[in-house]
């Protein structure tokens, strides 16, 4: 009798071990189609690339305009008059990027309609974002602040579209009233 226990419990574990062999080599030599594949962060440049390949192949909005090739303007371009309505005459081609600031940095994109807004903001060491008016709008607006209320200074920021489709950033008098 105790001859078939010790068989019967030798059947379960052989039957245990080979389920768990079997398993873990399924889990090893499975094609997950790169779904676990690990992601490799884009540098600044290849994000531009992603986004420009993003809006050459999907459809760009209804503005009556062309889809060719943008104007690029230039670097010391003035900037761009906020647009108070969407039925401007001037399409802007859209496009945007991320500005750096003090207190941290914030990446926007700019409508084909001059509306800006803010994707990302992503704080500086020792600096928190507050009061982020993030559109679409004409402006959009952030404000950062030091985690140590009498550590430094707010950096308060207006953001508008330049006419070349780039972000811009005019520090914006500080209107806080906490200090009282």
């Amino acid at each position: 009798m105790a001859w078939r226990s010790v068989a019967a419990t030798a059947a379960w574990v052989c039957a245990v071990a080979a389920a768990g062999g079997l398993g873990a080599w399924s889990l090893a030599n499975a094609d997950t189609g790169g779904r676990n594949a690990r992601a490799v962060p884009l540098d600044d440049g290849g994000v531009r690339e992603k986004l420009a390949a993003a809006r050459a192949a999907s459809p760009g909005p209804s503005s009556g305009t062309p889809s060719g090739p943008a104007a690029t303007g230039s670097p010391g371009s003035p900037p761009g008059v906020p647009s108070g309505s969407a039925s401007g005459s001037r399409a802007r081609p859209a496009g945007g990027g991320t500005v750096r600031l003090a207190g941290g940095s914030a990446t926007a994109e700019c409508r084909t309609d001059g509306r800006i807004h803010l994707t990302v903001w992503s704080p500086a060491t020792g600096y928190r974002a507050d009061d982020v008016r993030r559109g679409p709008a004409a402006t959009a607006a952030i404000e950062f602040e030091p985690l140590d209320d009498h550590s430094g200074d707010d950096h308060t920021y207006t953001l508008r579209c330049t006419a070349d489709g780039r972000p811009q950033a005019v520090p914006a008098p500080d209107d806080d009233d906490d200090d009282d």
